[in-house]
């Protein structure tokens, strides 16, 4: 069955989130900015601190079937980071819309995933790749 985005949840406090969620914001901020702020420095509500993903912070299951296979932290609407579900082992990153990742597989699971999802815009330079991929795991 083909990995799929599900369950988005916008983020807009940190007493929600579990400590290893909180974790993997902190490393999501590291990646975006270099900054290495917690999650309650992250999601502060503050309309002038440039480094506050509040308002603009989404986190989605990535499964497979029953199978938690991502959390995928979408911020500052083009950019996210996505790891391995339930830990801060980074498996992907969105830049500028984008996905990025050194490991095929990954991509190959994650892309189409994004365009089922509606997360990918069509004019990224990856969505014909990915909607085609998507289409062959459907069956089409």
């Amino acid at each position: 069955m083909p990995s799929r985005f599900t369950d988005e949840r916008e983020i807009t406090g940190v007493a929600d989130l579990t400590p290893v969620q909180r974790d993997q914001l902190r490393a999501a901020g590291k990646l975006y900015d270099g900054e290495d702020l917690d999650a309650a420095a992250r999601l502060v509500d503050d309309p002038d601190d440039e480094r506050s993903f509040l308002g603009f912070c989404n986190l989605w299951r990535v499964v497979d079937g029953s199978e938690d296979r991502y959390d995928a932290w979408l911020y500052q609407v083009d950019s996210g980071t996505i790891f391995r579900a339930g830990t801060t082992d980074v498996a992907a990153e969105i830049i500028q819309f984008g996905l990025e990742t050194r490991d095929p597989a990954v991509r190959a699971e994650l892309g189409p995933a994004l365009v089922e999802a509606g997360l990918l815009p069509k004019s990224d330079v990856s969505y014909p790749e990915f909607a085609g991929l998507l289409r062959t795991q459907q069956g089409a």
